[in-house]
């Protein structure tokens, strides 16, 4: 990771082109567009303006200048919850979530947080692997926690303790155990 000239930290492990920064209010067009383009009932424009302004840790993958990803974790006390990851269609499967999952647990550390919580589709298995990979474990069912065209639907609600010694920079590194 190296420190930017505005002092953002950037993480540039990975791809040629590709990088991990903090969410800026400029952002939040493209981070929109990306939740419209995965979610079938997504988060409202005002939702992701209010965690930049109530000091959630707000992150954004981009290739060039277009958003790809993004992360954002809100802080509870002693606790994290992950609010939201997506990356865009094109570029799943690549290691990108877990890229931006790793920011998002450091960003917990660094709050001092000692366990971290989300909620998923059950139906997302690429996500509760995802999770799973990175120490997550099933707590409990929602049922009928997120809205769809078609009714509710349940959540899985996974958590998992965070270590006291540094999380892995990039992708290619393993996660460090609960």
């Amino acid at each position: 990771m190296i420190l930017h000239m505005s002092r953002e930290p950037i993480d540039t492990a990975g791809p040629p082109g590709m990088r991990l920064r903090t969410m800026k209010e400029s952002d939040l067009h493209g981070v929109y567009a990306l939740e419209v383009a995965s979610q079938p009932l997504p988060w409202p424009r005002w939702f992701f303006r209010r965690q930049l302004r109530t000091g959630a840790s707000c992150w954004v993958l981009e290739q060039g200048e277009h958003v790809v990803g993004f992360g954002i974790v809100a802080f509870v006390k002693d606790r994290a919850h992950i609010m939201n990851l997506c990356v865009a269609p094109g570029y799943r499967r690549r290691g990108l979530g877990r890229r931006i999952m790793l920011q998002l647990l450091r960003a917990a550390r660094q709050h001092h947080c000692q366990r971290v919580w989300l909620e998923v589709r059950p139906t997302n298995r690429a996500a509760v692997l995802l999770y799973r990979k990175l120490g997550f474990r099933q707590k409990q069912v929602i049922r009928a926690y997120y809205p769809s065209p078609s009714g509710r639907n349940n959540a899985l609600c996974m958590a998992r303790a965070l270590p006291q010694r540094p999380l892995p920079r990039s992708a290619e590194t393993p996660a460090a155990p609960a």
